[in-house]
């Protein structure tokens, strides 16, 4: 498997987020963004995005380890999330909080499902509309190469039959005119 990883592009950055902490949560963590690491990895063989990421604040608070995998289907994207939410504020508070966070999760993977759809459509769209212009190009140049070979064709033709002409004109010339003796 090591052989394959040559043509991944893996990358690794820090997440910062707006978390639009409930009310209930604000005692215990009073920063509204987010901070997390996340890897991800883009597999042009395999057609796949996969995202890991892991919160690094509040890490006293709830640990967060988030899984994505994105994956080319033909016409289609599938999504593959999964998320690990451990809360250790309070039983009264972990709950909720769990919900909460859950929530705001699984929404942000069906947007992000549908922002790789959307990027996909506008991607091929213009894949699309670069083949039809190599095409058209490519045709243009097909037609203009036939155009001027044809025209070439035709100024050799015109050059053989002058110069057999004029050598035709040429050979009369000296069958019609008698030697002369000096």
């Amino acid at each position: 498997e090591y052989w394959k990883q040559w043509y991944q592009r893996r990358v690794r950055g820090i997440i910062i987020s707006d978390w639009k902490v409930p009310s209930f949560m604000k005692i215990f963590y009073t920063d509204p963004r987010g901070y997390a690491v996340e890897h991800s990895i883009v597999d042009p063989v395999e057609k796949t995005l996969t995202l890991k990421s892991e919160n690094i604040n509040a890490a006293s608070l709830f640990s967060f380890q988030e899984d994505i995998v994105y994956k080319g289907l033909g016409a289609q994207t599938s999504l593959q999330h999964e998320a690990k939410i451990r809360f250790s504020a309070s039983r009264l508070v972990d709950d909720a909080a769990e919900n909460w966070l859950f929530n705001r999760v699984s929404n942000a993977a069906c947007d992000g499902l549908r922002a790789m759809d959307s990027i996909i459509d506008k991607v091929e769209a213009e894949m699309q509309s670069t083949l039809q212009s190599v095409g058209r190009t490519l045709d243009e140049s097909i037609t203009d190469a036939k155009r001027s070979i044809d025209e070439s064709l035709a100024d050799a033709e015109a050059f053989i039959d002058s110069s057999i002409s004029d050598a035709k004109s040429t050979l009369d010339r000296c069958r019609t005119v008698e030697p002369t003796r000096g």
